[in-house]
């Protein structure tokens, strides 16, 4: 669909919403109004998640949806409060990595899912899993995705490199990064945010932060190692730009500035990057440490909160935001690479960037769900907290790691 159009639709949506519902509640018709929060770092993203809401309304007129938006970071932090209080959303938007620590607000859709007959079996595994918690699916996924490696192509000419293919190594990564770094410019941006910083530690020492029962576990020899190479890479080796201070945008600012040859992104993000670029975007898997390249895969969805009223009707609402069309259309539209399998040719044919498939396809075959503890987020806070100090060279990796262990109450 034509961005004109899509911006049309959302000007409609936007002019109909009005005041934004707290609560799920009938109108005079008999329709019924689902408020559903959702995060949205700009314009254009509040215009798609608009006209997805239009969207479902003309395939369910009884459904009127009523979208709100903060940023991904205030999101979040506003949700556990929310779900304490009256005025929790009825639709609640859902990250993976973020699911353990929300579940005490949050619906189990099993039983819907069997009542309503629903087949689940289209949608991707992987990002299934990381929306459910002990046993049980807290959220239906609208996309997912391995965390990959961009590049500024531009810079890899300018500097006579050959641009990286999948299956490059670790070593050949750091020459790169060495080779593009000047004045003023660098070949690789690092920061301390979990979905960037835990997939390279993976590839490079085979680190997790958890158990995978819900414990963290920062502070293992294989872990400090592993996030101490990759602090370096800006502290020590001066290959990347040093963290000026608690910045969670800072590694999507600094590639797009132009300056920086590489970074860490998805496929949730690619055609975002490529619109918003001033030069040709590459992308290829993470570089292969000693057990090959290994990332981390991630996703989100959409979930009902236990408060909602009309959990049926909210479920239906769900399962339209996810349904295969709807999802092809987010992945034409640049937003989402879809969770259903049937829906991902949409993401392709729109992206027409260069060996996306064989990149995609390679990172997938190791991808594997970042499992996280019910406190992500006040790790994630912790992280950011004391990450200048570390990528600035004041702090060990051994030190920082250890306080936001002991910070996050799991010594």
């Amino acid at each position: 669909m034509a961005g004109a159009r899509i911006a049309v639709r959302a000007a409609v949506a936007l002019a109909l919403a009005g005041t934004l519902v707290m609560a799920c509640g009938a109108d005079g018709g008999g329709s019924t109004t689902l408020t559903w929060s959702m995060w949205a770092d700009g314009g254009e993203e509040q215009r798609v998640w608009h006209e997805l809401a239009d969207r479902v309304s003309r395939e369910d007129p009884q459904i009127a949806i009523k979208l709100e938006t903060s940023s991904f970071n205030d999101y979040f932090a506003k949700l556990g409060t929310r779900f304490g209080s009256d005025d929790a959303p009825c639709i609640v938007s859902m990250q993976a990595l973020r699911t353990t620590g929300y579940t005490q607000g949050m619906l189990p859709l099993d039983d819907l899912i069997a009542k309503n007959k629903f087949d689940v079996t289209d949608f991707d595994e992987s990002v299934m899993e990381g929306l459910s918690a002990d046993g049980k699916q807290y959220a239906l996924p609208y996309d997912v995705g391995p965390v990959i490696l961009t590049y500024n192509k531009n810079m890899f000419r300018n500097a006579g490199l050959p641009e990286p293919e999948p299956g490059w190594t670790l070593a050949e990564f750091e020459s790169a990064a060495r080779k593009l770094t000047g004045n003023r410019t660098y070949g690789f941006v690092a920061g301390p945010q979990d979905v960037w910083m835990f997939p390279m530690v993976l590839t490079k020492t085979g680190a997790q932060p958890t158990d995978g029962e819900g414990n963290l576990r920062l502070t293992t020899p294989a872990m400090i190692e592993g996030v101490q190479w990759y602090a370096d890479l800006a502290a020590r080796k001066k290959v990347a730009p040093r963290l000026p201070g608690v910045d969670p945008a800072f590694v999507d600012r600094q590639f797009l500035s132009g300056n920086v040859a590489m970074g860490t992104s998805g496929p949730w993000a690619l055609l975002n990057l490529k619109n918003q670029a001033g030069f040709q975007v590459g992308l290829t898997t993470l570089p292969a440490g000693p057990d090959g390249s290994r990332t981390y895969s991630s996703g989100s969805g959409f979930g009902i909160s236990k408060s909602c009223p009309d959990p049926e009707r909210a479920f239906k609402a769900i399962t339209l935001m996810t349904a295969k069309k709807q999802l092809e259309w987010l992945g034409e539209v640049g937003r989402a690479y879809p969770s259903r399998e049937s829906a991902q040719h949409a993401w392709y044919e729109n992206a027409r960037l260069a060996g996306a498939r064989e990149v995609l396809e390679a990172a997938n075959a190791t991808a594997i769900p970042l499992r996280t503890t019910t406190n992500w987020e006040r790790v994630n806070q912790l992280l950011n907290q004391h990450g200048p100090k570390l990528f600035s060279g004041a702090g060990s990796a051994k030190h920082v790691l250890e306080q936001v262990q002991r910070q996050a109450g799991q010594n």
